[in-house]
């Protein structure tokens, strides 16, 4: 059996989610424990804070919620990718 990062299962289920997750917490930084959605914050401090106090830190997944491929893909300069 494979084990998936609790990150991983965060992002797959956000993408799969992404329309009904904007269409209620649209702009929102959401605290995400794997597969669900423990909170909404209106700032990302406020979702890192309330997620180190409740799972510790590194158990917790913080996604900005926000509509399209923007909200989980990063471009990265080609000279990163060679360093």
């Amino acid at each position: 059996m494979v084990k998936h990062s609790i990150h991983k299962v965060a992002l797959d289920y956000f993408i799969e989610h992404q329309e009904e997750l904007c269409e209620r917490y649209n702009g929102k930084e959401l605290l995400m424990r794997e597969a669900s959605v423990v909170g909404a914050f209106d700032t990302l401090h406020d979702a890192m804070e309330e997620g180190r106090k409740l799972f510790g830190s590194g158990n917790f997944t913080v996604q900005k919620c926000i509509p399209g491929e923007e909200a989980y893909t990063v471009d990265l300069p080609l000279a990163l990718l060679w360093a």
